[in-house]
């Protein structure tokens, strides 16, 4: 099926739709939340009840987008919805435990553009040409002739440049800044969205932020920068694990760097691997999916057993072989599923 005629048959469901629930990939990051909450506006403009579901809290920087205060974290089981619409999640295995039954869900619709995802729901609209899953959101709006509010506007907005990298990274193309544009005329101010995302971090997350640059390593012949974060480096500053959201764009910035990696040693055991670049010439989704996990060509992730030192042999291993264009896939069993939004960059 097309993405034309999937965005259609999507169309025709939720026309008809009254109860319609939103999810996303557990710790939803700004495309998924983004996503959910300018959705969620659309809807409740045409007279319809969203309900915007996340079993995670919300991270603290997007909590003051609109609606963000209505998110439930529980869905109970004699809820009845006529469908549900999953967006940002490469692959049904990243929403864990937390989709309700199909009796609740009704129609599975899902909302994705990763490269490297495996389409799932009975509608599937994917599309890895879309910059972000608020591109989608807007072909939706644009479709059904619904208007952009600010409402609207402000959380798309924040989709469409969490994933771009604020029209940075290589998957920025000209619907992604056509959309951005009209997000613009229907009330975003740019200044203000950055201001709120960017410009006032915790004294704690400052303090991490310290204690993460200090361990950069810079491999492949100076291409490839490599940043670590530990949980006791979190404790020391006093943060919390939201505050390392961003952090690998540190290790992509750094002079005659292309690709920035993030290692954070995972709660349940371990380690989280973030990637950013900012070359055409290297895509970071691929170098996951041969990692075990996925995303885009200038954002990706993957979440591998072993530890910080393992972890970053076989890292520095998958560049190297992507920067000589012989990337193979890593056939180990420990390499889970990971895309780059639930890799906690």
């Amino acid at each position: 099926m097309s993405v034309s005629d999937a965005l259609e048959r999507a169309c025709d469901v939720l026309r008809k739709a009254q109860r319609i629930l939103l999810t996303s990939h557990r710790r939803p990051d700004g495309d998924g939340t983004g996503s959910m909450a300018g959705l969620a506006s659309l809807l409740r403009a045409q007279g319809k009840e969203a309900v915007i579901y996340s079993v995670d809290p919300i991270a603290r920087r997007y909590k003051w987008l609109p609606l963000i205060s209505t998110v439930v974290h529980t869905i109970p089981f004699d809820e009845r919805f006529d469908c549900t619409i999953v967006v940002d999640c490469a692959d049904i295995s990243l929403l864990g435990d937390t989709l309700p039954p199909p009796e609740v869900c009704g129609t599975l619709i899902t909302l994705d553009h990763h490269a490297s995802g495996r389409p799932f729901g009975d509608i599937a609209v994917w599309d890895a040409a879309a910059a972000a899953v608020g591109v989608l959101v807007h072909r939706i709006a644009e479709r059904e002739s619904w208007p952009v509010t600010p409402e609207c506007a402000v959380p798309l907005y924040v989709s469409l440049i969490s994933d771009t990298g604020g029209f940075r990274h290589a998957n920025t193309n000209a619907e992604a800044l056509h959309v951005g544009a009209e997000l613009v005329r229907a009330g975003v101010v740019p200044a203000t969205i950055a201001a709120s995302l960017e410009e006032r971090p915790s004294p704690g997350k400052v303090r991490l932020l310290g204690a993460v640059l200090s361990t950069l390593e810079l491999h492949c012949a100076g291409r490839a920068g490599v940043l670590s974060v530990t949980t006791e480096m979190v404790e020391g500053a006093r943060a919390s694990w939201e505050d390392i959201e961003g952090m690998v764009n540190w290790g992509r910035n750094v002079d005659g760097v292309q690709v920035g990696v993030l290692l954070t040693t995972a709660k349940g055991g371990g380690v989280r691997v973030s990637m950013r670049s900012r070359s055409e010439r290297i895509d970071v989704g691929k170098v996951c999916m041969s990692l075990g996990g996925g995303g885009h060509p200038g954002a990706g992730g993957c979440h591998m057993s072993g530890d910080l030192v393992t972890t970053k042999d076989k890292v520095v291993r998958a560049l190297d072989g992507a920067f000589n264009k012989t990337v193979r896939p890593v056939t180990s069993p420990t390499a889970a599923k990971e895309s780059d939004s639930a890799a906690g960059d």
